[in-house]
């Protein structure tokens, strides 16, 4: 068994805050709004099949995406009192 955060008894229990749910759930949010917005049944129906987004919108919006994630995970890491080395070692 690799060594877990805590010892060598398995998985542990991380707590994640309101905030930090609420964080997720804004993501989540977000996530389901460019799903719906990209794969319309309305679009389909009228033959709207293909969809034109530039490299810069979508790296943007990528980018938009990641910012939040490593925002919640670094209160998760907060919050448990994870330190940074354990996430960068491999």
């Amino acid at each position: 068994m690799n060594d877990m955060h805590g010892g060598r008894c398995g998985p542990q229990l991380y707590l994640l805050s309101e905030d930090g749910y609420e964080s997720l759930k804004h993501l989540q949010d977000m996530l389901t709004l460019m799903a719906l917005i990209t794969y319309n049944d309305e679009h389909i129906a009228g033959g709207d099949i293909m969809m034109t987004i530039g490299r810069a919108e979508l790296y943007f919006i990528f980018q938009a995406v990641n910012t939040q994630i490593e925002g919640v995970l670094e209160r998760l890491g907060n919050e448990n009192w994870l330190g940074i080395e354990r996430h960068t070692r491999q």
